[in-house]
């Protein structure tokens, strides 16, 4: 479970950006070492990065200290797919992170929809808006 939780930071670190995103709101939350998830843990994310199919991100914190991303993503293929957005607050590091994940499912071949992830969990020293995008089967 370590290394898939792992593998997720290291994954997230190298498609980093500062994103927002809509839709259904399943949620993945790593624990940090010693503590338990406040959250249940979904399986690791599986499926092809696609980062180029992610366009205008924003990641911002509202009043209350909330992180929301959104963005848009582009189905560049020619059927219709499902994307996965994983979005954490923080900075890259050895320890697990917590992170919120959101299936945005059926977008067209060739086509856009504009998705937004709430409720992002941020690290308490805070840190950088860090997403992954993949296509699911």
């Amino acid at each position: 479970m370590r290394t898939a939780a792992l593998l997720l930071l290291l994954l997230l670190a190298a498609c980093g950006a500062d994103s927002d995103g809509s839709g259904a709101t399943p949620t993945r939350t790593v624990p940090a070492a010693g503590q338990e998830a406040a959250i249940p843990m979904t399986p690791a994310p599986t499926g092809e990065p696609v980062p180029a199919a992610l366009s205008r991100f924003r990641c911002e914190r509202d009043g209350s200290g909330t992180f929301t991303a959104s963005g848009v993503l582009s189905n560049a293929t020619k059927k219709t797919v499902t994307f996965q957005v994983t979005v954490f607050v923080g900075a890259p590091a050895p320890n697990p992170q917590q992170a919120r994940t959101q299936q945005v499912p059926k977008v067209a071949a060739g086509g856009s929809i504009e998705f937004q992830v709430a409720k992002i969990p941020a690290a308490p020293e805070g840190g950088t808006c860090h997403v992954q995008v993949l296509t699911t089967k």
